[in-house]
Formats: C-alpha cells, structure tokens, sequence
C-alpha cells in the first residue's frame, strides 16, 4: 500500500479532487482545504495545503498525507475531534508516510511535528519517521521530548524540493496514541527556515504555542458544541 506508485497516485489525486477528475474508492476518505470528515469515531479537519488520504484500520486510523509549505516558517494543524459513534472508536493515529513540498523559497533548516494535547503523545521514538534523504533534502537526525509530544528533526531541505517521509519499512511511520477520554488534539507540522533548525536546538515553542491558539479554540469549541447538542434533556 505504501510503495512509490501509491504515493505518485495519492499526490495526483490530492492535486485533482479539487477539480473533480478523481474519483476514490468508498473505503477512502479525502480530506482537504478546511475540510472535515468523520473517520472511526473522530472528526479530522485537514488546513488549505494539506490533503489526508484516511482509511481505518482495526481501530486504528491509517492516514496518507500531502503539505504544500509556500511561506518561511509555516505552521500546519491538522485537527482530531472526538465525536464518539460505532462500536470500538480508533484510539491510535498512525502517518504512514507524507510528502512535504517546500516552496517557501527558502531552504528548510529543520522540521517538527508537534502534539497540541496532553491526552495524545507519540509513544516512542521508534515508531516515528525515520530521518529521510532524497534529491534536495537531507534530515540527519530526529529526537522525540520527555513529554512525547515534541519531535524535532534536523537537517535541510531545499526550497522546490518534495520530500518523502515514511516507507513499508517496519516502524517508519509517524504513530500517534489518543488516550481513553481525549476529546480533542491537533497535530502540528512547522518548518524551519533560517538559521538552527530542529533536534536539542529545540522547537520555537512561543511561537507554535500563539500560531495554534486560533485552530485549538476552534476545536475545543467545536467539541463543547457537539457534547451540549448530545446532552440528554
């Protein structure tokens, strides 16, 4: 499911659902452009420039993803509401493998992915992307936070180069645990542009925490809405 054929047909299909030429199957979801969608019990909300190719998995979501990074310093939220539904909700979230095209016209200096919500953590550094190298990016290394919600990875990335992250190698993926009672939690993805970049340098938290306050308030409003529409009169 994850070889390069698969990748080259969910990024063609990313770019076209948008005009209506592409069709996927019942069993996929596409989510893109401030769209939503519920999947096995949450509601994923995909910003403009990301699309998410989601299946389910035996109570795991599988997802596919695409970023299109077009400014320095760019933050992506993908965001997971908890909305219930069916009889075994999926309680892990697991990336299988993203293209991040960087066209911000500056090279990438370091990557991170960063959990916004106590309730869901990265539960090893095993189970997230290996550092990938490929024509025009090279990532050297990763380190996951005691916290398990900061993952930093250093190394470059040229601007109008696609990097490829994840492979059908055992444990290359990006796995995320939601735990028992998690309402809501959103993954962000910054790049780095400029000097530093990511691993023991650390993530600039001051500024990923302001950039998420607006997509965070609007999930956790988003679920408070859902739990007073459900509640028994």
């Amino acid at each position: 499911m994850r070889n390069g054929c698969r990748r080259v047909a969910i990024a063609a299909c990313a770019a076209l659902a948008g005009l209506g030429v592409c069709h996927m199957a019942s069993a996929v979801t596409l989510i893109q452009n401030n769209q939503s969608a519920v999947v096995d019990g949450w509601s994923i909300t995909a910003p403009t420039g990301v699309s998410l190719t989601v299946t389910t998995n035996d109570g795991q979501i599988d997802i596919e993803k695409v970023a299109n990074f077009t400014v320095p310093n760019q933050g992506f939220l993908v965001g997971f509401n908890y909305v219930g539904g069916g009889s075994s909700p999926a309680t892990t979230v697991d990336f299988t493998d993203e293209l991040i095209a960087n066209n911000t016209g500056q090279s990438f200096s370091g990557f991170d992915f960063l959990l916004m919500e106590p309730g869901a953590t990265f539960p090893s550094v095993s189970n997230v992307f290996a550092p990938p190298i490929g024509t025009g990016y090279n990532y050297t290394s990763v380190k996951l936070d005691s916290t398990g919600q900061i993952l930093s990875y250093t190394g470059v990335q040229d601007s109008g180069a696609t990097s490829s992250w994840g492979s059908a190698a055992s444990g290359d993926n990006l796995l995320i645990d939601a735990a028992s009672g998690t309402d809501f939690f959103a993954l962000k993805e910054l790049s780095q542009s400029g000097g530093g970049g990511g691993g023991s340098s650390a993530v600039p938290m001051p500024t990923a925490a302001w950039q998420s306050l607006a997509g965070l308030a609007g999930l956790a409003l988003y679920g408070i809405a859902r739990k007073l529409k459900h509640r028994p009169a």
